[in-house]
């Protein structure tokens, strides 16, 4: 078997192993290390293997995209890169185990942690492989971390911004904030989390105090029947009866909707007459 070997790799044939256990960098992140490389070169070389397939003739990184994206930002045609042939492109858990071992720089975050979880997943990993790749002893863990995959796209693009900041914990108050509040709400929740690095107690407190400020709002009026309005033997519309609650005597609305094409007569005279039912009613208060 080859041995794996340091070599010098154009950056056009390098991309992320869908394996490698960091899926999100912040800009800041990357242009720190462009700065620690621009001062001391490469000092650690990434880890790769061979593609295949639609990645033949490439190399996936295990350990080292950060770098990898830093180094683009400056420019540089190459980086040294150890090419380990025994890696398995094909063994899945194995590869994402090694990416753990590897990326030793920072711990994953919570965000990174999902994602891998639910790519395999989708592969058809079973929950014992899945927490022997990702280092759990407990399922609990990996139940958490269900919670980011009910998350809108939207809260998740924000979350991105700052995936240190989101964990397990946050997703899951986001998650309850978007079925009790709505997808906005939460999203402006989401937002105020990382903009103000709010702890875990202060965006409990914001959502307990978005939820008192929604049940103190007036009850939404509700539409309570509909039925079709006949004039001679004709259907010509629907009338619709709309209810207010929150008084003794509660407030009702109809509301009458004709179609565009109803003939100009047809309409006149109809409104003419319901004119007149009104003007009655109104006598008889």
């Amino acid at each position: 078997m080859s041995e794996a070997t340091i070599q010098k790799i154009p950056l056009d044939l390098l991309v992320s192993s869908p394996y490698n256990a960091r899926r999100f960098r912040t800009e800041a992140r990357i242009q720190e290390i462009a700065q620690s490389l621009s001062a001391h070169q490469q000092r650690e070389a990434l880890r790769v293997y061979p593609g295949e397939g639609e990645a033949q003739g490439k190399y996936l990184i295990v350990s080292g995209v950060t770098r990898y994206l830093a180094a683009k930002t400056l420019g540089w045609p190459t980086l040294d890169a150890i090419v380990d042939p025994a890696l398995n492109p094909h063994d899945p858990l194995t590869l994402v185990s090694l990416s753990r071992i590897y990326n030793n720089t920072a711990p994953e975050t919570d965000m990174d942690r999902a994602a891998l979880v639910a790519d395999l997943e989708a592969q058809g990993y079973g929950k014992r492989e899945i927490m022997r790749a990702m280092g759990f002893n407990t399922p609990r863990k990996l139940l958490k971390l269900k919670a980011f995959k009910e998350l809108p796209p939207a809260i998740l693009d924000i979350a991105a911004q700052d995936p240190d900041k989101i964990s397990a914990e946050f997703a899951d108050l986001l998650k309850h904030a978007v079925s009790t509040l709505g997808e906005d709400k939460a999203l402006w929740l989401t937002e105020k989390t990382v903009s103000e690095h709010l702890s875990v107690k202060k965006l409990t407190e914001s959502i307990q105090k978005e939820c008192r400020k929604m049940n103190s709002m007036p009850a939404k009026a509700t539409k309570e029947r509909a039925s079709q309005i006949h004039y001679g033997r004709a259907k010509i519309g629907n009338l619709c009866v709309i209810r207010y609650p929150g008084s003794d005597k509660k407030k009702v609305r109809m509301e009458v909707n004709l179609p565009d094409n109803l003939p100009e007569d047809t309409a006149g005279n109809f409104f003419t007459e319901l004119e007149n039912l009104v003007q009655r009613m109104k006598e008889q208060w």
